[in-house]
C-alpha cells in the first residue's frame, strides 16, 4: 500500500480535528497551561534586570529578598503548569491513539474478503500499530510547541523592544533564515518518512508470513532462501531510514548552527551597545536571558517539524485505509432477519469475477429448496467456495441477485444475515485460547452446559475431557496443539452452538484419517439435520446421499440432479465418478484409495 501520491495536507489535518474534538476542553486547558508556564518564565529575566540595575547597586536586601521570593513563586507556578500540560497532553494523545486504532480496527473488520485479497496481514498490522503510534507521538506536542513558540517569541520581543529597539531588530535577523531552511528540507523529510513507513510495513508483512508458515519453511529446508528475501527487505528498510536520517542530520545541524550564530550575533551586538552606554548592564543580562528563552522554543519547533512530518506520513496511511470503499455494507433501511429462517436460496442472473476479464459466474440462475442437502462438485477454480461466499455477502456479485427465503440478501442487516449462515471449512481456524473459548465463539455468552452439549453433539467431548485441563486447556495459536480431526470437531461444535439455518461444509472431511473422518461424518450428519446444507467436496463418496448435486465447471452450472441420475447421464459428473470409481469401491470396503484418483478426476473435469 504505497502512500507517496499527492495529498491535500490541509484536509488531512482538518480531518484529524475530528479526533481532537471529543477532548477539546482537555486540549484547550492543556494549551492554557502551556501559555501560563511560558508567561511565568518570561517574567524571570525582567526580575533579573531589576535585581542587577536596582537591588544590587543600592544594596537593598529587602528588594533582593522580594525578587528572590517572586522568582521562587513563579518557579512553583511554572512547575504546576508544566506538570499539568505534560500529563494532560500525553493523556490526550493516548485517548486519540485509542480512538484511531478503534476506528481503524472497526474499518478493517468490516471490509469484504476482496479487501484482504489485496492486502498483507503484516502490512495492516504495521498501519495499525506503527503509523497510528507516530500520529500519537505528535498530536499533543505539535499544538503545544507551536503555541509555545508563538507566545514565547511574541512575548520576548515585546519585552526586548521595550528594553532596546535597535538590539531587538538585530535579534530578528536569524528568524526568517531558520524558517526558510526548515521549509526547504521539510518536504524531503515527509517523503522520507513515507518511504520508511512503507518499508517497515513490508518487513512486518514478511515476518508475519514467515512466522505463520514456519513449519512449511522448515519442512522444505528453505530457511536460507527466506533469510535472503528478508535480508533484502531489511536492507531496503535500512536504506529508507538512513536516507531520512541523513536529511534530519542536515536539518537539525543547520538549525543548531543558525541558533548558535544568532546567539553570538546578539551577544556581540548587545556588548557593543553596552560599551556605547545605550544599554544598561541589567538590560544586557535580561536581553541575553530572553534570547535563550525565545531560542529554546525555536529549537523545540525544529524537532516539532520532524514529528509533524512523521504524523503526516502516518495520517496519510491511516486515512488511505479509512477512505477505502467497503464493497459490502448495510443498505439504507436494511431489514431484520425473520425469527424463523427457512433457508431457501436462489441465484438470479448472478455474474461475479475477482477482477479482470475472467468471470467465475456469468448469469447464473438456480434455486435450492429450504432444508435441502445440496452438494457442489467440480474442479478447483470452478466457483464452489465462491458460490457459498456470496450467500453471507463475503463478496458481492457484479450483477444479479442472491435471495434468501425470497428476499435479496442485500436487504438484510449484514450481521443478522451472517449469523444465519454457519461455515465449517477444511482449513479450520482456531484462536489462541482455551477449548471452551473457541467453542463458545459460536454463541457469545454461552454457558458451560451449552458448550459441553455442543462438544458432545460434535463427537468432541471424549478427546476434550482427556486433555490436561479439559475445556480450559490452551490449544496454542491456530490450535497447533490439536490434530486435524480434533480441530474439525471443535469447528463443528462451534457451528452447533451457532445453530444456523443454513450450513456450508467446505471440504470439511478431507485430509483426515479414517477414524477421525468417521467421527466427523457422524457429527456433520447430526449438525445438518433440519438445515439447508451446502456440501463442497471433490470426493464423491461424501456427496452421494445429497438431495441434489450441482456440478460446476469454468463454464458455469454444467449439471444438476441426484447421484443416480447424474451417473447415468453422459457428462462431467459421470466422468468424475468413473475416474474416482475404483477409489469409491475401496472406500466402501474400508480402504483408502479414493485420494489416489483425485488428480485424475480433476483432469477429467
Amino acid at each position: 500500500m504505497r502512500t507517496n501520491e499527492k495529498y491535500d495536507y490541509g484536509r488531512l489535518f482538518r480531518r484529524l480535528w475530528r479526533y481532537y474534538k471529543p477532548y477539546k476542553w482537555i486540549l484547550f486547558t492543556d494549551l492554557f497551561a502551556v501559555v501560563a508556564g511560558a508567561a511565568f518564565g518570561l517574567a524571570v529575566p525582567y526580575l533579573l534586570k531589576i535585581l542587577v540595575d536596582r537591588a544590587v547597586p543600592s544594596r537593598d536586601a529587602g528588594a533582593l529578598l522580594a525578587v528572590a521570593a517572586t522568582v521562587a513563586v513563579l518557579a512553583l507556578a511554572r512547575y504546576a503548569a508544566n506538570y499539568y500540560s505534560l500529563y494532560m497532553g500525553h493523556a490526550l494523545a493516548a485517548r486519540m491513539e485509542r480512538d484511531m486504532r478503534r476506528d481503524l480496527f472497526r474499518k478493517i473488520e468490516g471490509m469484504s474478503f476482496s479487501f484482504f485479497d489485496e492486502r498483507k496481514t503484516g502490512e495492516l498490522m504495521s498501519r495499525m500499530i506503527n503509523d497510528v503510534g507516530k500520529v500519537s507521538d505528535a498530536v499533543n506536542h505539535a499544538p503545544e510547541d507551536l503555541l509555545l513558540a508563538a507566545f514565547t517569541i511574541a512575548g520576548s520581543y515585546a519585552v526586548l523592544f521595550s528594553l532596546h529597539p535597535p538590539l531587538a531588530l538585530v535579534s530578528l535577523v536569524p528568524l526568517p533564515l531558520m524558517v526558510l531552511y526548515s521549509g526547504l528540507l521539510g518536504g524531503r523529510i515527509l517523503k522520507g518518512f513515507e518511504r520508511a513507513n512503507d518499508a517497515v510495513a513490508e518487513v512486518n508483512a514478511k515476518v508475519e508470513n514467515i512466522v505463520a508458515g514456519i513449519r512449511v519453511v522448515q519442512s522444505f529446508a528453505r530457511e536460507e532462501e527466506e533469510e535472503r528475501r528478508f535480508a533484502s527487505l531489511n536492507e531496503e528498510n535500512y536504506r529508507a531510514w538512513n536516507s531520512v536520517l541523513r536529511t534530519l542530520g542536515w536539518y537539525f545541524g543547520g538549525v543548531d548552527l543558525m541558533r548558535d550564530l544568532s546567539r553570538l550575533l546578539i551577544v556581540a551586538a548587545g556588548g557593543w551597545f553596552a560599551i556605547q552606554g545605550s544599554l544598561s548592564l541589567g538590560a544586557f543580562v535580561a536581553f541575553v536571558s530572553y534570547v535563550g528563552i525565545y531560542l529554546e522554543p525555536i529549537e523545540r519547533l525544529t524537532r516539532t517539524v520532524e514529528s509533524i512530518q512523521r504524523m503526516a506520513a502516518g495520517l496519510k496511511s491511516f486515512f488511505a485505509i479509512m477512505d477505502e470503499e467497503s464493497a459490502v455494507r448495510d443498505a439504507p433501511g436494511a431489514r431484520e432477519l425473520p425469527p424463523a429462517v427457512l433457508g431457501g436460496i436462489c441465484f438470479e442472473g448472478v455474474t461475479f469475477s475477482y477482477g479482470g476479464d475472467r468471470h467465475v459466474f456469468r448469469e447464473l440462475d438456480l434455486g435450492i429448496a429450504p432444508g435441502a442437502k445440496v452438494a457442489l462438485v467440480g474442479p478447483s477454480g470452478a466457483g464452489k467456495t465462491t458460490f457459498c461466499n456470496l450467500i453471507p455477502r463475503f463478496y458481492e456479485p457484479q450483477s444479479g441477485r442472491v435471495l434468501l427465503d425470497g428476499v435479496d440478501v442485500r436487504e438484510y442487516r449484514l450481521k443478522e444475515l451472517r449469523r444465519a449462515v454457519g461455515i465449517v471449512q477444511q482449513d479450520v481456524f482456531l484462536f489462541a485460547g482455551t477449548v471452551f473459548e473457541n467453542i463458545a465463539y459460536g454463541k457469545p455468552g454461552a454457558s458451560r452446559e451449552e458448550v459441553e452439549h455442543a462438544a458432545r453433539d460434535a463427537n468432541a467431548a471424549e478427546f476434550v475431557e482427556a486433555l490436561p485441563e479439559g475445556y480450559d486447556t490452551e490449544i496454542g495459536e491456530r490450535g497447533v496443539k490439536l490434530s486435524g480431526g480434533q480441530k474439525q470437531r471443535l469447528a463443528i461444535a462451534r457451528a452447533f452452538l451457532k445453530n444456523p439455518p443454513v450450513l456450508v461444509l467446505d471440504e470439511a472431511t478431507s485430509s483426515l484419517d479414517a477414524k477421525s473422518e468417521r467421527a466427523v461424518h457422524e457429527a456433520i450428519a447430526r449438525l445438518a439435520r433440519g438445515r439447508t446444507t451446502l456440501i463442497i467436496a471433490h470426493r464423491l463418496s461424501t456427496v452421494r446421499e445429497a438431495d441434489e448435486i450441482l456440478v460446476l465447471t469454468e463454464e458455469g452450472l454444467a449439471q444438476r440432479g441426484r447421484h443416480e441420475d447424474l451417473v447415468r447421464e453422459a457428462g462431467p459428473y459421470a466422468e468424475l465418478y468413473a475416474a474416482q470409481g475404483a477409489g469409491i469401491l475401496r472406500d466402501e470396503e474400508g480402504g483408502d484409495g479414493e485420494g489416489e484418483a483425485e488428480e485424475e478426476a480433476e483432469a477429467a473435469l
